[in-house]
């Protein structure tokens, strides 16, 4: 028996090697890494190992890249700029695929067309820069557009989808189309391509023509907000966890859940070197050598103290990858136990 599991486990690392060369052969201007830890590739600095790495700097790389692991039946899962993500300790047995192209084509009037790679704060820029309205409340939201797109980042009530024009994708069928937004099905913080395996490969943005310095000191005044209650950049985060809550009302703004978990004293708490920050009480902190089992348990206390306190179930709005469903269900909200 003991050989027989042997040769199964020798039989998996050969062909998880081959994923690497498959790779390196069908995309040769990809840089390809075996056994890359996913710490080195998230904001949250937190993940095992891939088997296999592969960034893609080119719009092309990366549709070879997912048409590759597609037809090889290669597990794979596209990271841009690494916020928003929690890894496992234990690592992705797949190819992450890192998008990094960033080019960036501008058109006449109040259109721009980005790749999926490329900094959101990137893309704000050169829209104030072309005195572009429409950017100034995403400005210091972290990641690419690509991801931006997917989880259908925003803030201060404004959303990336609302100013979207069409998106260019890989579909699941395997073809590269330019869709409207509305059929990307977009949600508070949500959209089809979280649920679907299509591919963000670049967006076009209709905005509006406005005032350079007005446009400029909007920025100025959101960065500033962000930097009073957010952490500095060079923290270890993945951003707000979990997802403000429906209004009350109809038309209404949604409740935060930073401050359901401030009122109910989330702040502070801590799990290993994982901890609440001190002045937002959605965003956990990996002080230098925290594991996801640590944040899972840190979050999932976190929803138990909203639970208890205003009687609402937070929902994550950091993605986690590699956990077992069993990792995940185990640290569900518990409703108090009635006699």
């Amino acid at each position: 028996m003991g050989y027989r599991i042997a040769l199964f486990c020798f039989t998996i690392r050969l062909v998880m090697r081959d994923w690497g060369e498959i790779l390196a052969r069908r995309i040769p201007q990809g840089a390809v890494e075996e056994g890359v830890r996913l710490s080195e590739k998230t904001t949250l600095r937190i993940g095992g190992p891939a088997t296999c790495c592969i960034t893609a700097h080119r719009s092309e790389d990366l549709a070879a890249a997912v048409q590759t692991c597609r037809e090889e039946g290669i597990p794979w899962f596209l990271l841009g700029g690494g916020s928003n993500v929690l890894f496992s300790d234990r690592g992705f047995e797949g190819v992450v695929i890192v998008a990094k192209p960033d080019g960036v084509a501008t058109a006449p009037g109040n259109r721009l067309e980005a790749a999926s790679g490329l900094e959101l704060m990137d893309l704000v820029r050169l829209a104030e820069a072309r005195g572009l309205s429409g950017f100034e409340s995403l400005a210091g939201i972290p990641g690419s557009v690509g991801g931006a797109i997917v989880g259908n980042a925003g803030a201060y009530g404004r959303n990336i989808a609302e100013l979207l024009e069409s998106v260019e994708l890989i579909t699941e069928e395997g073809e590269v189309a330019w869709v409207p937004p509305d059929s990307l099905e977009f949600d508070y913080r949500e959209s089809r391509l979280k649920r679907s395996s299509e591919v963000v490969l670049s967006a076009r943005f209709r905005l509006a023509e406005g005032d350079r310095d007005s446009i400029s000191s909007i920025i100025r005044e959101t960065l500033a907000t962000r930097a009073e209650k957010h952490p500095p950049h060079d923290a270890a985060t993945a951003g707000s966890f979990f997802k403000n809550l429906p209004p009350e009302t109809p038309g209404g703004r949604r409740i935060a859940a930073g401050l359901i978990l401030d009122r109910a004293g989330a702040k502070g708490m801590r799990v290993g070197d994982a901890y609440v920050f001190e002045k937002h009480a959605n965003i956990v902190v990996n002080r230098g050598h925290a594991r996801a089992a640590d944040v899972l348990e840190l979050t999932r206390a976190m929803k138990q103290l909203a639970f208890d306190h205003a009687g609402v179930i937070l929902e994550e709005e950091v993605r986690r990858i590699g956990f077992t469903p069993e990792e995940l269900s185990r640290r569900a909200v518990q409703a108090p136990a009635t006699v």
